[in-house]
């Protein structure tokens, strides 16, 4: 069984911000280094071509001091609408490296509310791993998705 048969992590939040500006929060690199991450993480470096084939790159440093990289492809961009990132990461000391296929959608409930969904598959990875990773994908995205409505107002 591969490790995108298990399943993925799905958390979805309303910011009450138009969807545009919402968008422009995940596809600037100043914005997204504003809220990226979970609580503790600093952005130290944010590098973003939101296009097909664009890259993305984020440097943190972790609440523990460790120092963290992501790495990612864009592979679908639809403004204001969708973003769809494959990305890699050479672990961490908790986890094996590993490769993730991250789905956001951006759902207009009215002129000044955004529905964020975000949808995290596992690809690669050890699979042994997977259970307790999934698990910091999700509480990591909620703290995350916190990060971004301190960062709207």
């Amino acid at each position: 069984m591969t490790a995108s048969e298990q399943g993925a992590v799905k958390v979805a939040r309303v910011f009450n911000f138009p969807r545009k500006a919402v968008f422009m929060m995940w596809t600037d690199p100043r914005k997204l280094a504003e809220w990226w991450g979970p609580a503790g993480c600093v952005t130290l470096l944010s590098e973003v071509d939101p296009r097909p084939g664009g890259t993305m790159r984020v440097d943190q440093r972790n609440a523990d001091g460790s120092l963290y990289s992501s790495i990612g492809t864009f592979e679908k961009v639809t403004s204001p609408e969708l973003l769809v990132i494959r990305s890699t990461s050479p672990g961490t000391a908790d986890f094996s490296p590993w490769e993730t296929v991250f789905t956001v959608t951006f759902e207009e409930l009215g002129p000044r509310k955004t529905l964020v969904t975000a949808i995290t598959e596992l690809v690669a990875g050890p699979l042994e791993e997977r259970s307790s990773l999934m698990s910091a994908f999700r509480e990591g995205w909620g703290q995350s998705l916190d990060k971004l409505q301190q960062a709207l107002h």
